[in-house]
This record gives C-alpha cells, structure tokens and sequence, in this order.
C-alpha cells in the first residue's frame, strides 16, 4: 500500500491528526479508506481520510503577505504550501480481518496507507451471504449488507436524479437472489420500476377496493360531499350485503369465481365484464333487515364480484337515506348527481378484478409484485398501500407465522407523512414498529425526508443517503443516524449513484461512500 502521510500530536481514540505527504496530495482524496501502521503500538486502524485542507504559513487569508504585493514570489515557494487532514478511525484490524472498536489513539509519526484495491487489505466481510448494492467508491471494496438486517427496515434519501430507483432495484435484485423474503413494491409513478419487471405488474386500476375507499372515491368524483358520506357508505354495505344474499339464496345465480391461475394475474384486467354482468338484480326494500343478517368477511371480494350498476345503487342509497331520515332535497341531490357523474366510479368497481389478498398470494407464489400505482388518485393510492399491508397484519393475526416480505414503497413522503397521509402512514407506521419480529421489513425510498413522519424514520436503522432536497432534510436525518460528522456541502458534491451507507446494516459501523453498481434502464435486459 502506498505511504500518504503520518499521524501527528494530538490523536485520539476516533480522530487522528494527518499530515499528507507531498507526493502523496494528488492521491489523498475525501473519503478514502487508509490503514494507519502503528509499529509502536502494534496495531493497525482502519479509518476514513476527512477533512483535507491546504496551508501555506506565508500567505495567510488574515494577514497580508510580501506575495500579495510582489506575486512573483507565489511561483519561487511553491513547495512551501503542505497538505493535512484527519483519519476517522473506524477500528483497529486484527490479521484476521475482524474490526473491533478501537482502544487507544495511534502513536504519532504512525505512517498513514492507501487502500486503493479489495487486494490491499483482508476485511472480514460476508460478500457471499450479505447483499451488495455496490463497492465502496475509492477502494472498489464490497461493504455488503447482512440479510437480518432487512427487518429493521431501509431508508433510501436523495434529490431527484440521484440514483435512488437504481440503488432499491440493485438491492431487490440481491434479496431476491440471496434471500428468502418476497418483495411487493409500490411504484408511485409507474416509471421507476413497473419497467423493470413488466411480467409482475399489477396496475392499481385492477386492485378491488374496500368500501371505504369506495366510498371516498364517490363522494370526491361526484361532489357529494362529506355529509353523504355515511349514506353511502350504508349503502354500499347493503349493496353488497343484498347481492351476497341473492347470489347464495338458492335463486339459481352463481358468484363469479373468485379465483383465476397465478399466471393470469399479471396479465391485463378482463375486458367485456360488462357483458357478464348479470342481469335482474334490484335493490330489496328490506336491504336494512339484510344488513342486519349479513356477515362479510371480505368485502374486497365482494366488491369486485358484484355485479355494479348505477341504477340499481341509486336505489340503495335512497332506500338507506330514506330509513336514515335524511331530507328530501339531500337525497335528490345524491341522486342527481351520481346519474351525472356516477356511472363510471360506480361501474368501474366490477373491472378491479385482483384483491389485495390476491397481491400476497402473487408475491408469495412469484417472490414479486409490483404494484403500479399511476392513473389513479393520491387518496385511492394511499388507501390501496394501506390496504395490502393491513391484509399482511391480517394474515400475522391468523396464524401467527414470519412473512418473510420486503415492503417497498417509493416517493415514501406521499405515504409516510406526518399528517394528511391517512390511512397509508398509519399502515407503513405499524411495520416500523412491530414488523421486525414477524419478517416484514420496509424499504421506503424519498426525496424528502423531512417529510416522512418522525416515528417512521426514527424506527429505520439503515441508511443510504446522497445528495439531499432542502437544509431540513439534512437536518431530519442528522436527528436519526450518526452522519459521523459529514456535513450538508459534502453530500452536495456526491455524483449520480453516489450514496453513504450508514447505520446498523453497515459492518464497519461508519458512514462509507458507496458507487452503487449498474442496473439497466427500465425496459432493457
């Protein structure tokens, strides 16, 4: 290894002093990995060179010199200027390669050494097993990830542009290929990863909705207002529960089969359903004595195998409004306006042909889906991210086994925001907190930390973060991670791909400059 520089007086147990040798200024570089050779001692550290300067006694920025006015003499003393910096030291290295916390402070006059290759140096890291999303940029050494760790969650933070997509699809490609987990991945713009894998897409245009959902999506699209929204949220439920009575009522009509081989989930949402939409079926004016009977254990499914129709609805919500004594008027304007602007909301409900426990299956069965969220509304995205994660919760509760599956979501600061996120951030919160111990780990990618709620990234233990949005994003991560002294500038100057991993997923326990590897663009093999 080559010699750069020697430690000087004033070292201690995690910083040391560095003076660069001369020849050595043009290969010192801002986050190289050196090893500091204490013969004294007996020891060798491995560290992380920081915060180089360059001085020159004679021409000091606070005091006028004999160059400012004769500069001539800048070009007589141009060795006269010297080089020096600090090593954060990141451990001492034991023959074997283990790292441990360091002791004591390397002996000054100790010689500092490059590593400039995975050959200069023997480090005790799991390359086979651990997850490599990249090398570390100056040394071309591989710092893998640990498999467990996948659990305690993963932050991805960096500006527009900085290679976030590329870094998650790198680190999917590693957890499908080493690991155990399945992966469902929330695109929220279909642009980013839906590309990658076409063959395991579903578009969210295809996920059948909860009610509830249902029911915001009504009351926003018609402009019902929120003081319909109980009305119609009754008389969804009765729909439902007046269909589930009619098609197992011995009446001859038979439900649609609610389940289809796993190849054909990923292929487009069934056209023509219109066609098989049986016919006949009217809304009872006992629909509340039905509701009473009724058990529905999944109106997800029920939702997508009813068969939807916009007159046969408006019944229902004017048999319910008028059992609940709302006015008149109120109920004509419901109705009004559901004939004007209803007939595709409600209609479309029989063309959402997957459910979210349908998505699990897929992912358990296929290791992966991505879940295209595009074309549809911020609110219905944010209740689809919530509803396949709470069907998860629901499957822990039933049997009371590890899921093994990795939650992706991208763009996280329109899910996990501190406010205004409902009911996504409470789902995404959940995992946070309690998703450890049952195998269910999140990988939330974001330019915008500050925005993602603060008991979310607070339960992140992994990190790879680069070029940030705003000062308060610095600021956020600085509240959860050790930056291990690194500043807002320096992350500024990082290239394209270029991000610090830090946290409990890095074996060297310091935040290290990673290249991260080379995927290709989405679409191309």
């Amino acid at each position: 290894m080559r010699p750069i520089g020697v430690v000087t007086s004033g070292a201690r147990v995690s910083l040391a002093p560095a003076l660069i040798f001369k020849d050595a200024e043009r290969v010192a570089s801002e986050e190289a990995l050196v090893l500091i050779d204490d013969i004294v001692a007996d020891k060798r550290f491995l560290g992380v060179l920081r915060w180089l300067n360059r001085q020159d006694p004679l021409l000091k920025h606070t005091q006028r010199s004999a160059v400012v006015d004769n500069p001539g003499l800048a070009y007589a003393g141009a060795d006269i200027p010297y080089e020096y910096g600090y090593v954060r030291i990141i451990g001492e290295l034991a023959n074997n390669g283990e790292v441990s916390p360091p002791k004591a402070p390397p002996t000054p006059r100790s010689v500092i050494k490059l590593i400039e290759s995975p050959t200069d140096v023997r480090l005790a890291l799991d390359t086979e097993n651990g997850l490599v999303i990249g090398e570390h940029k100056h040394s071309g050494i591989c710092v893998p990830m640990p498999q467990w760790v996948l659990p305690y969650h993963v932050g991805v933070v960096g500006a527009t542009g900085s290679g976030k997509s590329r870094l998650v699809k790198a680190l999917i490609d590693e957890v499908l290929a080493k690991t155990r987990y399945s992966v469902i991945v929330f695109d929220h713009s279909g642009t980013d990863y839906a590309g990658y894998w076409p063959e395991k897409v579903v578009r969210a245009s295809e996920i059948a909705l909860d009610p509830l959902i249902a029911t915001s999506l009504i009351i926003d699209r018609t402009h019902i207002g929120k003081n319909g929204f109980d009305y119609v949220l009754t008389a969804i439920y009765a729909y439902l529960a007046a269909w589930g009575a009619l098609s197992s009522g011995g009446q001859g009509r038979e439900r649609r089969k609610q389940s289809r081989p796993l190849d054909a989930f990923f292929q487009a949402p069934p056209r023509g359903r219109e066609e098989e939409r049986e016919k006949g079926f009217e809304c009872p004016d006992n629909v509340f004595d039905i509701l009473e009977k009724a058990s529905i254990e999944d109106p997800e499914a029920l939702m997508r195998d009813a068969p939807w129709d916009l007159r046969t609805f408006i019944d229902c919500l004017t048999t319910v409004a008028e059992e609940l004594r709302a006015k008149a008027p109120f109920i004509a304007k419901m109705r009004l306006l559901l004939r004007t602007y209803g007939r595709p909301i409600i209609e479309g409900f029989g063309r959402r042909s997957v459910t979210s426990k349908e998505v699990i299956e897929m992912a358990r069965a296929e290791r992966l889906v991505v879940v295209d969220l595009s074309g549809e509304e911020q609110a219905v995205k944010r209740h689809i991210v919530a509803s396949i994660i709470e069907r998860v919760w629901r499957n822990i509760e039933e049997t009371r086994e590890r899921q093994d599956l990795i939650i992706v979501v991208d763009e996280a600061h329109n899910y996990a925001c501190q406010s205004g996120c409902y009911p996504s951030s409470q789902a995404i919160e959940r995992v946070a907190r309690e998703g450890r111990k049952w195998g269910l780990g999140l990988v939330l990618a974001s330019q915008r930390m500050i925005d993602v709620g603060t008991d979310i990234r607070g339960n992140i233990n992994t990190y790879f973060f680069s070029r940030l949005q705003t000062p308060g994003d610095f600021d956020a991560l600085a509240g959860v991670i050790d930056l291990g002294g690194l500043s807002e500038s320096s992350l500024s100057l990082l290239d394209k791909r270029e991000f610090f991993f830090a946290g409990l997923g890095n074996p060297l326990k310091y935040p290290l400059l990673m290249k991260v590897r080379k995927v290709d663009e989405p679409g191309k093999k």
